[in-house]
């Protein structure tokens, strides 16, 4: 092959597998780990599961699933903001809530303060 032709792949680049079905192109993790738990609630059923439990724990799997592997919030993995969630419930509460005491001074009568007039209320008075 020719050199001129080659051309050096970025370092960031990345190829993510996907599946093509109907004319969408879907991730191949995400195909695959559906196609695979509706197999298996197909097989639950044909060896004598109840029907309607064992679509409900396939959807509920299904979905947990996808949010786990494919879904992103605040532009990160769902696996980072699990992870961040987990750290924040497990640590210990060292924060207390607590009244501060702070005192403020009185406030100065209205009376008192002297308003100053607006500077083209001044200058027309000064003409």
């Amino acid at each position: 092959m020719n050199d001129y032709l080659g051309a050096v792949v970025p370092r960031r680049l990345r190829v993510s597998a996907s599946v093509q079905l109907a004319g969408m192109r879907v991730p191949a993790r995400a195909f695959l780990m559906t196609a695979g738990l509706i197999a298996t609630g197909g097989i639950a059923i044909t060896l004598g599961a109840d029907i309607e439990r064992a679509i409900w724990s396939t959807g509920g799997l299904i979905l947990g699933g996808l949010l786990v592997t494919e879904g992103r919030l605040w532009g990160r993995s769902s696996r980072e903001v699990i992870t961040i969630v987990w750290r924040h419930m497990s640590r210990r509460q060292r924060l207390r809530l607590a009244r501060p005491l702070v005192t403020l001074p009185p406030e100065p009568p209205v009376a008192a303060t002297v308003m100053p007039r607006p500077r083209w209320q001044q200058e027309e008075q000064g003409r």
